[in-house]
């Protein structure tokens, strides 16, 4: 990350290396790679379906106290509070997660990870949207239009892509041909460095731009109360073991995603937050996901 970012800045990186990069990174890289894992793996044979609940909850949870910190704090209105929302309880599952995970827990964290990506953006998402298009188009007609849009985005997504149909392959014990087994283990390979040098590369292209203060709130939520909230979830409640548990742990406690810009700057609201929330996450999560890598015995 660190040396994404620093290429950038100096110059040796441009706008459109980074979006090139972060293109190859979102539609070949990370997509080959989880098809890969998932068309090879052995899935366990039973399936903790809890800690779905413990990371969702969670989720919604800091989604909601973002929105609350938002009426009652900053006494903003339900566009700008959707937008707190994500910037509170939206993980950067990709570009962040999937590296981390796999890098930390090995293979036994592919089928948790896959199962948090494969369902992320059609939870907050479709919610945001609700919230902001219940005051911005009365009726409800646009809001029904641009979610049957997103799950369709959703759906065409490569990453989703990739997902499910290295779970068609596996179920149908389908073999690799070498040549496509070869270059996929590649692949393998080349997608965590990748990823992590998108997302650097791609934080020095945002600026801390005001708002300073509402951003740390979500980045507070995000850090620490919603991995807390995962962790009451999935340990003393559920009960939960490895890999389970501390994969809902640690990508709840993930920095913000950059959704959660990208929503504010396609709707024109909390545009500085969004933008200062993905930054100031990224940079504290650095010390927090330390923490709890630790704690969770990676």
């Amino acid at each position: 990350m660190a040396v994404g970012f620093v290429l950038v800045r100096i110059g040796l990186i441009g706008e459109a290396g980074v979006r090139w990069l972060v293109l190859f990174v979102f539609n070949a890289a990370i997509p080959i790679m989880l098809f890969y894992r998932i068309a090879t793996i052995d899935f366990p044979a039973q399936i903790a379906w809890g800690f779905l609940f413990g990371y969702y909850a969670s989720a919604f949870a800091a989604y909601g106290l973002g929105m609350l910190s938002a009426r009652f704090f900053f006494h903003l209105s339900i566009d700008e509070q959707a937008i707190h929302g994500l910037g509170a309880g939206f993980s950067n599952t990709v570009l962040l997660g999937i590296p981390l995970m796999l890098s930390a827990f090995g293979d036994q964290a592919t089928v948790p990870v896959f199962l948090i990506i494969s369902v992320h953006s059609a939870t907050l998402l479709p919610i945001s949207i609700i919230l902001i298009e219940s005051v911005r188009q009365p009726g409800g007609q646009a809001s029904q239009f641009r979610i049957a849009r997103l799950i369709l985005e959703v759906l065409a997504n490569p990453i989703i892509l990739g997902i499910l149909l290295g779970l068609v392959t596996n179920l149908l014990g389908l073999t690799l041909p070498g040549p496509v087994e070869a270059a996929a283990q590649v692949m393998v390979w080349v997608a965590i460095p990748c990823a992590l040098l998108a997302l650097g590369s791609s934080l020095a292209g945002y600026r801390l731009e005001g708002q300073i203060g509402p951003a740390a709130v979500l980045t507070g939520i995000k850090l620490v109360v919603q991995p807390l909230l995962a962790w009451v979830l999935v340990v003393p409640i559920l009960g939960l073991e490895a890999p389970w548990a501390p994969v809902a742990v640690l990508m709840a406690g993930m920095p913000s995603g950059a959704m959660v810009y990208l929503f504010g700057a396609r709707y024109e609201a909390a545009t500085e937050v969004a933008a200062s929330v993905v930054v100031i996450s990224s940079g504290v999560s650095v010390v927090t996901l330390s923490i709890l890598l630790v704690l969770m015995g990676a």
